[in-house]
């Protein structure tokens, strides 16, 4: 009797193929920079953890710093899908700058912001890093115009400076969670309770 027809999977074309060899790449290159920072990811090292020979891993990325650029935007396709996830839980409840803090709070401190934060420290040496995570700063800012301005209305005869206030809470939530256990327990819920209640 032939195979059930639930189990038929029908074959990837080579773009596919060729996609998901690319994504497993990337996915490892972002494990490996959580759990063994940028100066000890190896390329040798991402290919065994995606299950692929080292000729395979050359093929798709020659070198070292196309597969971290690379692993730059995966990231970033990773970690703002998350948090664009997370934003469209908010319900339009009086609390809901608060719940939108929370969540970024959450995410800054999520194991892919840790890769984010081996990459961007990395960029300041490296040219080719700079670059890639130059760009998606760029996208960062989009975003959180897109997305956050609303929570941060400006009243009238309010300054510019108010339209920065956004950027400026996620800059001090990825500051913070840098500083990670290092820093005062208490500081960390007085300025969370501080940029959730503070009147604008």
């Amino acid at each position: 009797m032939g195979a059930s027809s639930t189990n038929f999977r029908p074959r990837l074309t080579q773009d596919e193929k060729t996609a998901e060899t690319r994504r497993r790449l990337l996915d490892a290159a972002i494990e490996c920079l959580i759990e063994r920072g940028y100066s000890n990811t190896t390329t040798s090292e991402i290919a065994e953890r995606a299950g692929l020979s080292r000729g395979a891993q050359l093929y798709h990325f020659p070198k070292k710093e196309e597969l971290l650029t690379g692993a730059v935007e995966h990231l970033f396709d990773l970690m703002f899908g998350e948090m664009k996830e997370k934003v469209s839980r908010l319900t339009n409840e009086n609390d809901r700058r608060a719940m939108a803090i929370d969540l970024l709070w959450e995410t800054f401190n999520g194991r892919m912001a840790s890769a984010w934060i081996e990459l961007v420290v990395a960029s300041r040496t490296d040219s080719h890093l700079q670059a890639s995570v130059s760009a998606a700063n760029d996208r960062i800012t989009e975003f959180i115009n897109r997305s956050f301005q609303e929570l941060f209305p400006r009243s009238a005869g309010s300054s510019a400076f108010h339209e920065l206030i956004p950027h400026i809470v996620c800059l001090t939530l990825e500051g913070m969670a840098l500083e990670g256990m290092t820093l005062n327990g208490e500081l960390t819920t007085k300025i969370l309770t501080a940029l959730k209640t503070y009147k604008l």
